[in-house]
């Protein structure tokens, strides 16, 4: 049982992930929590490689990524430039990490 354990917060990752993503697809909102989510997914798969390519199947990667471009278009200019370049660098990083996982 331990060892399925820890599916159950890759699962609430992925909850969370389509969730907010559905979220961005018209939020006017500055602010946004999907890195932070990606991030902690990331983190545990370092953890738990095969149940995270296992569960990353499940994100359709492409469509979060996309989302997020769009949702950084829209709402770039409400971001503090001194945010602004490392939030679109970390977003990079983050989603080229969680693809290859697949």
């Amino acid at each position: 049982m331990a060892n399925l354990e820890p599916a159950r917060y890759f699962n609430l990752a992925i909850e969370q992930i389509e969730q907010i993503t559905e979220w961005m697809k018209t939020s006017q909102d500055g602010v946004q929590p999907l890195l932070v989510h990606i991030d902690i997914f990331l983190y545990f798969s370092k953890k738990y490689p095969e149940m995270a390519r296992r569960r990353a199947a499940k994100i359709n990667v492409s469509l979060v990524e996309s989302v997020f471009n769009d949702w950084f278009e829209r709402n770039q200019k409400k971001i503090s430039a001194k945010y602004r370049d490392g939030i679109k660098a970390s977003a990079n990083q983050l989603f080229l990490e969680l693809k290859s996982l697949k």
